[in-house]
């Protein structure tokens, strides 16, 4: 697989419950990113699972289980939720890939779960790019090359980064 994107990924009840509790919701907990961005970029993340750091880190992990069924997850790696903030023009994060071949956790394929529809999108440095369109998943193998790309018309760009094996 290179890159595989799939629209209506989740049935609608599952997605809505995704909606509700992350990317529609005022409750919902964010935290403060700026290490990966140059001066001016930043992002709120969401850490949910990550298995160098014990496993489960967030009380929303449940919510992710009908996702981790469907993509026939055998080894999860994890899982992060990206807020971007809207920018004046479309900032470009830096580019980048989702596996570190020097890591004993290595993983093999990425996923990002769009939540919420909007100008910004991912773009592959070989593959093209895929809009950010709620309830669209981008399936790719991890050493693909890729990054965001922030959007311009909504107040956010809310994204769900998953990286495992199969």
């Amino acid at each position: 697989m290179k890159l595989e994107v799939c629209d209506d990924f989740l049935p609608r009840e599952i997605f809505d419950t995704l909606d509700n509790n992350i990317a529609s919701s005022d409750s919902f907990p964010w935290y403060f990113s700026s290490s990966d961005y140059s001066v001016g970029q930043y992002q709120f993340i969401h850490n949910v699972y990550n298995v160098r750091q014990g496993g489960v880190m967030s009380d929303y992990f449940s919510l992710f289980h009908p996702i981790l069924e469907k993509l026939k997850i055998r080894k999860l790696d994890r899982i992060k939720i990206n807020f971007n903030p809207r920018t004046f023009f479309h900032k470009r994060g830096p580019w980048h890939i989702d596996n570190n071949p020097h890591d004993p956790y290595q993983h093999t394929k990425t996923a990002i779960l769009y939540l919420n529809t909007n100008n910004g999108w991912t773009e592959f440095k070989k593959h093209g790019r895929v809009k950010s369109k709620l309830n669209r998943i981008a399936l790719f193998d991890s050493p693909i090359v890729h990054r965001k790309v922030f959007c311009t018309d909504k107040a956010k760009r809310v994204i769900v980064n998953f990286n495992y094996d199969v």
